[in-house]
């Protein structure tokens, strides 16, 4: 039997050894595939001939009739990844004990296309939406010069239908599509008439499954208005707003087109609703701070207000805190406010820094642009190595933001993240000494290629004024500051201990190629330090490798991490992305 050879094909061995027929006729049956690496496996998957070796009754019979239809069967595999002019050669291989069968297939060159025509129908046109219509068009995933396939001629009909759909015209189809293959130029034309059908509108909404907590609750998060423009984006923001309340444990938005009004759809909500007292424990590990345990307490319906407390014992190896946080329901005006208190101490670099604090908060807005404003009394003792010990109380007024604009808050691949924050003791009647802290923090994220990513980060922080207490201080170092440094090790020297500073500086470039769509490899520079002018805030460096995992719960890494100035390794763990 005559054998192929060449570089561009690879082998492909399939055996299949029926039982019944090993019994009966003692025939084995095998197939030889030579095809191109893109092609071998989608024809080892759908060949009659190839499947039929798993099965126990294949016979002589049935082997030569599949044997008759394998060219046709090839060539209409072929056909879907746009290959329509194949040469198959089949040779056979009949004796007493094995029927053989190889394939050599030549695909010949891959349809492309060579022309794309898009129409619509419907309300589309009547709205005034031709900028809508370019852009669904510039959109289109099959240009000309593309590849033609059955898959990406499915797949770019579906998006482009979802767009219609997830934006105003729920009731968006397909009339007809048409793929005209001209085979003698390797070419397809594309046609395809879309209806949008009417614009809908939002009408009331219904809440269901409300048994525990006033329905209200939901009412005040609800931005969708009657007579709103249907979107799905609303409806997913309802849904996500709902479940960050923290009182469902399972959340469904959708809207009903098929029986509601086109100009009043109502938007139906079903919820479960969690236990309105929970009680867990966990256990953890951070290379900051070193093993913990904790135990967490969580009241959803505090004096039969809805209001929700949450409360945490924390200890770790160089940490420990009690933490309580009362929560009011978000009002109809969309503020959040909460009463927080924290007893903490740590015990980091030679400083151990005691505290106790009560805060104030009112936040507003929407995730990507989110606002606070509070006030907190602070009570501080910090002990240092070898120098003096201090007591202070502060009482200071705060605002913030946060900008999110990435597409995807859980695992980022485009986009930015920004939070700045200014606090002050304004009053020396109430603290001891009055300063003036400014942070800001960003991380943006840009993507290089299909699987290449480019993660850069900087951190900033200024303390202004007298007498500012350890906790409005700076230190770097550590797991999500500068790795390969001890945590909050770079700051001030203070006896045998190193103290906060009035400046910080630190920042990070580190770029990741994923190896799979979950697991991907990085390499990064960090710098940074804390000083306290700006004159002695002299970075130092760190380079490192590290391993990434698209987990479900977020992006976690393993790092490590080479110091510049200790000369020494440090290995670093991190979780989520920290805005």
């Amino acid at each position: 039997m005559q054998r192929w050879h060449h570089g561009l094909f690879v082998v492909l061995l399939l055996w299949g050894t029926p039982q019944a027929s090993l019994h009966a006729e003692e025939i084995r049956y095998r197939v030889d595939i030579e095809a191109p690496d893109s092609l071998d496996s989608l024809l080892r998957k759908h060949l009659d001939i190839v499947k039929a070796l798993d099965n126990p009754r294949l016979n002589r019979n049935e082997w030569l009739r599949l044997l008759g239809e394998a060219e046709q069967d090839a060539q209409s595999i072929l056909a879907t990844e746009g290959y329509f002019s194949p040469q198959i050669d089949i040779e056979t291989d009949q004796q007493d004990t094995l029927s053989h069968a190889s394939f050599k297939v030549e695909p010949g060159p891959q349809t492309r296309v060579a022309e794309v025509e898009i129409e619509f129908t419907g309300a589309i046109h009547l709205e005034d939406e031709h900028s809508r219509v370019n852009k669904l068009k510039e959109n289109w995933a099959l240009q000309a010069g593309a590849p033609f396939s059955q898959d990406n001629w499915g797949k770019a009909k579906r998006t482009l239908l979802s767009d219609l759909i997830a934006y105003r015209y729920p009731e968006a189809h397909i009339l007809r599509s048409e793929a005209r293959i001209q085979r003698e130029r390797n070419q397809v034309k594309l046609r395809i008439e879309i209806d949008s059908g009417p614009v809908y509108r939002f009408g009331t909404t219904r809440i269901e499954g409300v048994q525990r907590y006033d329905a209200a609750i939901i009412e005040r998060l609800n931005p969708i208005k009657p007579g709103d423009i249907y979107d799905q984006n609303s409806l997913l923001r309802l849904q996500t707003l709902i479940l960050e309340s923290g009182y469902y444990q399972s959340v469904e938005v959708s809207a009903d087109t098929e029986n509601g009004p086109v100009d009043a759809a109502p938007v139906i909500v079903k919820v479960s609703e969690r236990k309105a007292s929970t009680l867990s424990t966990g256990a953890g590990l951070s290379t900051n701070t070193g093993a913990r345990v904790q135990l967490n307490y969580e009241d959803l319906d505090v004096f039969g207000l809805d209001w929700r407390f949450v409360g945490s014992f924390k200890v770790e190896q160089l940490a420990q805190s009690l933490n309580g946080q009362l929560q009011r329901p978000q009002t109809e005006n969309g503020f959040r406010d909460s009463l927080s208190s924290t007893v903490g101490r740590t015990a980091i670099e030679g400083q151990t820094t005691t505290i106790f604090n009560n805060s104030l908060k009112r936040a507003w807005g929407p995730r990507r642009f989110e606002q606070f404003v509070g006030t907190g009394i602070l009570f501080e003792q910090v002990d240092l190595d070898g120098a003096e010990s201090s007591n202070k109380q502060v009482a200071t007024v705060s605002y913030g933001i946060t900008l999110r604009r990435v597409d995807n808050e859980l695992s980022p691949n485009r986009g930015y993240l920004l939070n700045a924050q200014v606090a002050a003791a304004p009053l020396d009647s109430l603290s001891d000494g009055k300063f003036v802290q400014t942070y800001i923090k960003g991380q943006a994220y840009w993507p290089l290629a299909e699987r290449t990513q480019l993660i850069t980060r900087l951190e900033i922080g200024a303390v202004n004024g007298g007498n500012a207490p350890a906790t409005y201080l700076f230190r770097a170092g550590g797991d999500q500051s500068v790795r390969g440094y001890a945590f909050q090790s770079l700051g001030n020297r203070e006896g045998d201990a190193i103290a906060g500073a009035r400046y910080l500086l630190t920042g990070s470039a580190e770029l990741v190629q994923w190896l799979t769509r979950e697991w991907g490899g990085a390499v990064f520079v960090d710098f940074g330090n804390a000083a306290d002018t700006i004159k002695t805030l002299k970075p130092v460096y760190a380079y490192g490798l590290g391993v990434r995992w698209k987990s479900p719960a977020g992006p976690i890494g393993a790092d490590i991490a080479y110091g510049q100035d200790t000369g020494e390794f440090r290995l670093h763990f991190n979780l989520g992305v920290s805005f």
